[in-house]
């Protein structure tokens, strides 16, 4: 398989567009779409780096193929799963609930992969835009305490990349991840803390350009002791 099959591939199975990964990967669509058709025999690497980072993939998987190395899936067997589960993979991401905050040296990842019935997703009155775009990550921080707290993993969906109701997202601002609730405001995007400690922050005007939605998140796998 070459690049641009492995490429094409990739794209189906996320549900992107050829100008979707453009917008993403600050590739043009020409160019995404001549590698795609082999037009583009020899594609330049710092391109390829973009549009692997974009897919969260690695640069080599696509030249080459190896998912192996650097990839952000982790992987998980789910060939024994019943009727009527889906599987959610884990995707390496953290994203800050504070101010820039890093996994801290001693955590341990609670949840590695899940399988989830789709009765259970319906009665949480969780709606997502497909499947294969679910995925679980990892907020830490402080800022969003009242709702989850730092470490719970979180169902994402990532076919959700703009701001059209209240609630909330996984985005990057000026290339920082966060998780917080985002509200639509006319000319502008507010930027919420549900712990009152955190003061909202108004995005808008030339900043508005460096505001990326990358997921909305949609459950909290809270883990509390009763």
């Amino acid at each position: 398989m070459k690049i641009g099959e492995r490429l094409a591939a990739e794209m189906e199975r996320l549900g992107l567009s050829e100008g979707e990964l453009g917008r993403r990967s600050g590739v043009n669509q020409p160019t995404i779409h001549r590698i795609i058709t082999g037009d583009s025999k020899n594609p330049r690497q710092d391109n390829v780096e973009k549009i692997a980072k974009a897919l969260g993939v690695t640069s080599d998987w696509l030249w080459r193929g190896d998912r192996e190395k650097g990839t952000n899936v982790v992987s998980a067997n789910f060939a024994n799963r019943a009727k009527g589960e889906i599987d959610i993979p884990q995707y390496d991401v953290v994203g800050s609930m504070g101010p820039g905050q890093v996994a801290p040296g001693d955590y341990i990842e609670t949840i590695k992969n899940i399988t989830v019935r789709t009765e259970y997703l319906r009665e949480q009155g969780v709606h997502y835009s497909r499947v294969e775009n679910l995925a679980v990550i990892t907020g830490f921080g402080e800022s969003m305490e009242i709702t989850f707290t730092s470490g719970d993993p979180l169902i994402i969906d990532k076919g959700v990349n703009e701001v059209l109701v209240d609630g909330v997202y996984l985005f990057s601002l000026d290339d920082v991840l966060y998780i917080k609730r985002l509200q639509r405001l006319p000319r502008m995007i507010r930027m919420i803390s549900d712990n009152d400690a955190f003061p909202p922050y108004d995005i808008k005007g030339s900043e508005l350009e460096l505001l990326r939605v990358h997921a909305r998140v949609l459950l909290a796998w809270n883990s509390k002791k009763l």
